[in-house]
Formats: structure tokens, sequence, C-alpha cells
């Protein structure tokens, strides 16, 4: 829901962030806020927002976000959460002093009597609403706050931040090690050159459902495609396949195994596993063939059950 009347939740308990990518340290907020629930005789209930902040603080779009709303919506309430609250973060939330925020929106309309905040939490104008805020804002709204402590991998505090640098590099394994899954990219079929398919590796083109979503850094890599509610292995790269092309267009292509069929316009999930190798071009078509076979052989290998 976008702006919204007040809400008639039963005892609410509250947490409030972006979640973007709705990471191992957002679900272990998100377990602490449903046991707390659970234990006030409660609902629980989640506010985010429709697009991340930074879209309206920079005015501009930019490949930033780990998870496309409906997914994120998806994913927060998997963890068992009772109600999403997803706000339009426009100059007028932007804008918001955090008291204002607090009570108008925490207090007034979602009626929090718990609120549970993360480490990072952060809320109102120029971010300065945190933990320490809500805590010295008890009394006087009556409601009380706990603190969740940040979750670490590799002594090293996961954070949506440190998992677009993993994807921006491609590293899939570590980014999926802080998500608690594979890193996907939901998109539509477009239409390509068609070029793949006069090579015996026919790929289809995938176009972003979200403008603003994170794709993995240049370079070829062990995928797996969700089509029509089956599962199959592939291999993308993504970049500008040099050896067949010279637009200069970053593209996201891949190679289903194992299928050949029409699915233009049709809605896929592309799911990174693992970076093969790095995009290069060759000095001959029969050279790439070669080594997008042997892509193909190690992809089979890694996804072998």
């Amino acid at each position: 829901m976008k702006y919204f009347k007040k809400c008639d939740f039963k005892n609410p308990v509250v947490t409030m962030g972006t979640f973007d990518g709705v990471h191992l340290g957002h679900q272990k907020v998100l377990k602490v806020l449903k046991k707390k629930a659970d234990l006030a005789g409660g609902e629980s209930v989640v506010i985010s927002y429709y697009h991340h902040p930074l879209e309206t603080i920079h005015k501009k779009t930019f490949p930033y976000i780990l998870t496309e709303k409906d997914k994120k919506e998806t994913l927060i309430k998997r963890s068992g959460i009772d109600h999403v609250i997803l706000l339009d973060f426009n100059e007028r939330i932007a804008n918001m002093v955090p008291e204002f925020f607090l009570k108008e929106i925490i207090i007034d309309k979602v009626g929090a009597r718990e609120i549970i905040a993360g480490y990072d939490t952060h809320f109102g104008k120029f971010r300065q609403g945190n933990y320490q805020f809500l805590k010295d804002h008890e009394s006087k709204y009556n409601y009380s706050v706990s603190l969740v402590e940040p979750l670490k991998v590799n002594n090293r505090i996961i954070s949506s931040s440190l998992i677009r640098d993993f994807i921006r590099e491609g590293d899939m394994i570590d980014a999926a090690k802080c998500l608690g899954r594979n890193y996907s990219v939901t998109g539509s079929v477009i239409t390509g050159h068609k070029i793949g398919r006069g090579i015996g590796f026919p790929t289809i083109n995938v176009h972003p459902a979200d403008p603003n979503k994170l794709i993995p850094g240049i370079g070829v890599y062990v995928c797996e495609v969700m089509l029509l509610n089956k599962k199959y292995q592939a291999v993308t790269n993504i970049g500008y396949s040099p050896t067949l092309k010279k637009t200069g267009i970053k593209e996201i292509e891949t190679h289903i195994l194992d299928f050949d069929g029409d699915i233009y316009y049709r809605s896929v999930e592309v799911i990174f596993h693992k970076k093969l190798r790095e995009e290069k071009s060759f000095d001959s078509i029969d050279e790439l063939v070669k080594e997008i076979q042997n892509d193909v052989r190690l992809t089979r290998e890694y996804l072998r059950p």
C-alpha cells in the first residue's frame, strides 16, 4: 500500500527499513520481529518502500537495487510476517524530521507498541532517526524498542552495500552466502540479433523488469533459468559479445541447456551461481564455439545433482 489510512492491527510489533535484498541480516531482524509479535499475542508489521530511497534523493534511475519490489514483499512475508506496508518514498517522506515520521506513521497510523530496530536502522530527514532516537522517545510515545545486533560472515557485517560489491565484482558465491540464496534477475525475453543460433548456441536476451536492478559484473556465469514454472540449467554472458557484435551495448544473454522454444516476451528469472570466466574477444568463431562448449561442460558439472 502507498501512503495509507490508520491501520487496525492487533498489538502491532513493528520494524522499518529499506530491506533491499532481504539478506540474512534482514532475516535475523524479521525472526526477532515475528518472535516478539507472537509473545505479545500481536501482529508483525514491516514498513518499507516501493522504490529505493536513493532514487528520490538523487532524482535519477540507476542500477542499484538487489530485490524487485514484488519479490521483496514475497521474501519478507515468507519469514512469517503478517503485514508489509510499502510506502511511496516521495519528497514529503524524504523531508520528514524523524519525530514526525515516528509520530505520524509508526505511532498514529500503524499503532506500534513495540519497535524492533536493526543496528543500522535510519529514518527521517538526513537519516537522523536511529535506535538511540527511538530509545529516547519511548516514554513520550508509550512504546518499547529492541535492538538487533548485526550478523557477520567471514568477520564482515552482512549489509546490502557489501552484497552489491560482491555482485559488481561477479562474486556470486559470497553474495549467496550473505543473501541466504542465489542472486537472480527477473525480466522479459526480448528480440535479439539471433547470432547465437547461427553458431549452435541460441540465447535469450533478458530485459530486467526493474530498470534499477543491479546486474552482475561483466563475465560468463553458471546459471539456472526459471521458465514456465520449470528450472533449466544455463550459461549466461553479461557484456558486449565482442567476437560477434560491434554494438557496444551491454546485454544479458542466456543459453538455456536442453531447451529449444519460442519464449519471446515471456517472464524469466535468471539465477546466478558462479562466475566461470571473464568475457573476451576471440580471433575466430571456432575458438568462441570451443570456449562456449567448455562453458556448457563446466556448467553441467557444477550443477550436477
